[in-house]
């Protein structure tokens, strides 16, 4: 639900609220918000702002400007299937090596919470530059936090800023949260990334590379990321992605993750779409290729490759 009021002198109100569910089931698919507000009604944001000649000012549970930069260098289309997704959600910086494949699974410090820390932020301000602004695009985020009596504690800042004419692009972003328990201050994710894109005719390529690491707990990953998409004609589009992932604290931790794509347009606003994702892991990998309903981007079993086939109908309305 989203909805805008236009207040004269070029200022609107604008609210948004978004929630997601299961189209299988129908059932709640909620983005399992960290730690203590678990089943939010709207987990996928819940904002209030103000939109102006000098940009936009948005508050509540925000996008992260970091999801915004890093959405943008995917040059084939970020989603949650083989792309710069799988990054963000299987990343290890919320993993404590400590608690071992416990605590890789489930809990505090699984991949997936991470993941989802990194893209909605609670208690934040946000501010957006104008559209068009010579180009440029991009934001700035602050968290304080929402413990009483200390701005440090759980708090979070974010910023991205990106620049294209239409055939060259750059992106850039970084992340930077403490802990999100809330029981120390430390320092907890941190990440960056920066990209460059070209499009040449129907051809757009793009190379990304990512960092996520955690100061606390040692870990610190590279992601490297090249894709391209071909739009082949007015109802046919192909894209090709390539992931490399450096771990580098453990080096067996490594893999690389592969995917090619088909989408046929039967409308303007309504496609066929397929795609088949393939990850090759290292002794100790766990990166996944697909994606399910639940974590957003499945990790592989420990050591093992996979593979992942994904089709199906989309319409935008």
């Amino acid at each position: 639900m989203l909805g805008s009021e236009d207040i004269g002198g070029g200022y609107k109100v604008t609210f948004k609220l978004e929630s997601g569910f299961s189209p299988t089931t129908g059932g709640g698919n909620f983005a399992v918000p960290f730690p203590n507000d678990t089943n939010a009604l709207f987990d996928r944001g819940a904002v209030v702002g103000i939109t102006a000649p000098w940009g936009k000012v948005l508050m509540g549970r925000n996008w992260s400007p970091f999801f915004d930069g890093i959405s943008a260098g995917d040059a084939t289309g970020f989603m949650n299937f083989g792309s710069l997704a799988n990054a963000v959600f299987q990343n290890s910086s919320n993993v404590n090596p400590k608690l071992g494949l416990a605590g890789i699974a489930s809990g505090a410090n699984s991949p997936a919470n991470g993941g989802l820390l990194y893209t909605w932020v609670n208690n934040s301000v946000k501010y957006m530059l104008p559209d068009n602004t010579y180009g440029l695009s991009g934001g700035a985020l602050y968290s304080f936090g929402g413990t009483a009596g200390s701005f440090a504690n759980k708090q979070t800042w974010s910023a991205n800023l990106n620049w294209t004419n239409g055939t060259l692009g750059f992106t850039s972003a970084y992340f930077d949260a403490r802990d999100p328990t809330g029981v120390t201050n430390n320092p907890w994710l941190r990440a960056l990334s920066v990209g460059v894109s070209y499009v040449i005719g129907p051809v757009k390529t793009g190379f990304d590379f990512a960092k996520f690491r955690n100061p606390t707990t040692g870990a610190d990953q590279n992601y490297y990321y090249l894709g391209a998409a071909w739009q082949a004609s007015p109802v046919w589009r192909f894209t090709a992605d390539w992931m490399y992932l450096q771990d580098l604290q453990n080096s067996a931790a490594g893999a690389q993750l592969y995917k090619v794509g088909a989408q046929y347009s039967l409308s303007k606003r309504t496609t066929l779409y397929a795609d088949i994702g393939y990850s090759m892991n290292k002794a100790q990998g766990i990166l996944g290729a697909g994606s399910d309903t639940v974590v957003l981007s499945s990790p592989a079993t420990i050591g093992r490759n996979q593979i992942a086939i994904g089709a199906g109908l989309r319409t935008l309305f």
